[in-house]
């Protein structure tokens, strides 16, 4: 093997070693950031699934204290459906937030805020004809609603949380869809790199036995070419030495 072909293959060796090492490196590092991504989307479905949660519980607080209101017309769960109320404003505030990128979620949150201000404004009204007026026996006490609009919001706050269930099912698939995907480029680019090295290795370890056999070969030939004069017997030396004397004589 001629020394100049031994380098080219050496060298293409290493160079397609360090294309493989660099297209992995941009390949880890798109990867990297799409699953990054997709972590991101994921935490933010479960934030917002937290916060549907909250909101459920609210409402549920601030429908128990208007339930309780019309029926008895205490101002104490007046007070306490007029705080739930308030709470709840806040947290439709965060879910508009956290829904800013979806437009289904975010009309479906931005449909309960009407819905919630209008049974307020109904519960105001009633609080204010009971101030206005005399006291009427709970019994006899007009309900400001029949609990429609109580329905509605109910029943968006479960659209909402399929929404995002579903949402969040499909973004935990795509995240181990693609960290199976990473793992598995990782394994290839790993293995094609052994393989690689395992040729490189091979070309050296092949260029270094020819080498020692043609050095072999070559010590050998220096014995075997020795001048004849050193590798004659002596007699036909001293022979020689005779003859050369003869003929100087002559």
């Amino acid at each position: 093997m001629q020394p100049s072909i031994l380098s080219s293959r050496v060298t293409g060796g290493f160079a397609a070693l360090l294309l493989v090492l660099v297209i992995a490196f941009v390949a880890s590092v798109h990867g990297a950031a799409r699953l990054a991504d997709l972590e991101t989307a994921v935490t933010r479905a479960r934030d917002v699934l937290e916060e549907i949660g909250a909101t459920r519980v609210i409402l549920r607080e601030a429908e128990h204290a208007r339930r309780g209101y019309l029926l008895t017309r205490e101002n104490e769960f007046l007070q306490l459906y007029l705080a739930a109320m308030k709470n709840t404003v806040a947290h439709l505030d965060r879910l508009r937030g956290l829904t800013a990128d979806d437009p289904g979620q975010r009309r479906r949150v931005a449909a309960i805020g009407p819905l919630a201000a209008r049974q307020l404004t109904l519960v105001t009204d009633a609080a204010l004809s009971v101030s206005e007026g005399t006291r009427v026996p709970a019994a006899a006490a007009p309900l400001s609603d029949d609990g429609t609009i109580a329905s509605e919001i109910r029943g968006l706050v479960a659209e909402l949380e399929d929404g995002e269930r579903a949402r969040l099912r499909e973004r935990e698939a795509d995240a181990n869809a693609r960290t199976v995907t990473v793992i598995r480029g990782f394994g290839v680019v790993a293995l094609v790199a052994l393989l690689l090295l395992g040729a490189t290795y091979y070309v050296l370890d092949r260029d270094a036995t020819v080498r020692a056999a043609v050095l072999e070969e070559l010590h050998i030939a220096t014995h075997v070419t020795t001048p004849a004069e050193h590798s004659q017997p002596p007699e036909t030396a001293r022979a020689r030495t005779t003859g050369d004397k003869h003929t100087r004589s002559d």
